[in-house]
């Protein structure tokens, strides 16, 4: 038998003795009322939490991979809060690469609410809320607009992308950009750090505050007119009279403040 021949045979044989993909998907309901905590902890997997004007929280949750048991799901309710806990239960290796999962976490929460998201492998989204973000991802973006609550992002392996965030921001990445638009002015100090990539800023024109931007490996430039120090690589001084500070500093990329 030939090399390719044999290499067919070998390819159908692997394919015939693989377990059909697996999938299922998991929904839930719990009992929340406006100004609980929603908290997931998940292994692998993209978040997206959205809200609504009832007093409950859905869960709906889709998982793909090889094996049903490759993944387990811990729910702890408690009062308005709710902790939800994804782990592999193996990282199995073979000739095709093992396990290779995939979780979909999509959850509807009452609009007042706080949140905690971590996710060791995808992106994470949250949209129309009131109330504080607290998000980590290693491996995905993060994606947030029309928040009402001081934030707080992090992740290793993503851009970060956020609209219309009415309280303090603290946003870092290892590996992506930052893209944020302030549609009102600023109520509190934002810090916006990438070691990456870009940092774009956009602005009412009306807007107050103090500009702290500097980057290491590009160039800084603005739309507005900035009474203090201004160089190629920096800029440091008040906008419009000044006001909440906006610190915006890179690593490896340019630095843009723009006017919405």
């Amino acid at each position: 038998m030939t090399i390719t021949a044999l290499c067919r045979t070998a390819l159908l044989s692997a394919l015939l003795l693989t377990p059909e993909a697996f999938a299922r998907q998991i929904e839930r309901t719990f009992n929340a009322s406006p100004g609980g905590t929603l908290e997931v902890q998940t292994q692998t997997g993209s978040i997206h939490v959205q809200t609504h004007d009832r007093n409950e929280i859905l869960v709906d949750i889709e998982i793909e991979g090889d094996d049903e048991d490759d993944f387990s799901l811990e729910f702890e309710h408690e009062g308005d809060d709710l902790t939800i806990i994804g782990e592999k239960e193996s990282t199995g290796s073979g000739w095709w690469g093992g396990n290779r999962l995939r979780a979909s976490f999509t959850i509807t929460v009452p609009r007042t609410f706080d949140l905690d998201l971590h996710t060791a492998g995808g992106r994470i989204e949250t949209e129309d809320l009131k109330g504080d973000v607290y998000a980590r991802t290693s491996g995905g973006s993060i994606i947030i607009g029309n928040i009402e609550g001081d934030v707080d992002l992090r992740t290793s392996g993503g851009s970060i992308r956020t609209e219309d965030i009415v309280g303090e921001i603290d946003a870092h990445t290892s590996g992506g950009s930052i893209d944020v638009t302030f549609a009102k002015q600023l109520t509190q100090d934002a810090t916006l750090r990438t070691s990456g990539g870009s940092i774009k800023a956009r602005l009412p024109e009306d807007v107050q505050i103090d500009l702290d931007a500097s980057t290491s490996g590009g160039r800084v430039t603005t739309e507005f007119n900035v009474d203090g120090r201004i160089k190629k690589r920096s800029i440091d001084g008040e906008i419009n009279g000044g006001g909440p500070r906006l610190t915006l500093q890179t690593s490896g990329g340019s630095v843009r403040v723009d006017k919405i």
